[in-house]
């Protein structure tokens, strides 16, 4: 699949869930953003470069990667060694989604990948839910423990 078809998968994956995709659309092409409630979930599809040295397999044809991900928190103050113990501990059992440290930003953040290629509309679905319930139930767990605060969304 091509850039475009891979798009409009999403988009009509949009409609089906009831959005309106003209409305999930963020700035840059190949990028939506939806909410669940205050939760914001970032959709992503891009090209991948084949010099990529990350890109554990070769193809002729281009690469598009689709990523879901959703930002949970700031990081804490203190007790990062406990923090990231427990979410390498959480990560055993997520589907679908794994934690990521954006340190530059200092936020933690679920995330889902894959290659688009063979993206059905049913694997989207699972995807965002998935991202947006595990962004939900991680601060939920981690709010009172760790004194941290929500990430709002700027627009919603």
């Amino acid at each position: 699949m091509d850039f475009e078809t891979n798009s409009q998968l999403i988009e009509s994956t949009f409609a089906f869930l009831g959005l309106n995709p003209l409305e999930t659309r963020a700035a840059e092409q190949g990028q939506w953003v939806i909410y669940n409630g205050d939760t914001e979930i970032y959709i992503d599809l891009w090209e991948v470069e084949k010099e990529n040295a990350w890109l554990y397999f070769e193809s002729d044809e281009p690469v598009f990667a689709f990523q879901v991900v959703s930002p949970v928190c700031f990081l804490p103050e203190t007790g990062h060694e406990q923090l990231y113990e427990e979410l390498l501990h959480n990560n055993l059992n997520m589907l679908y989604a794994s934690y990521i440290i954006n340190k530059d930003q200092n936020m933690l953040a679920v995330k889902f990948r894959r290659p688009a290629k063979g993206l059905t509309q049913e694997e989207i679905i699972e995807a965002i839910e998935s991202i947006g319930f595990y962004s939900e139930s991680t601060f939920k767990a981690l709010e009172d423990r760790y004194a941290i605060g929500k990430i709002v969304p700027e627009e919603n």
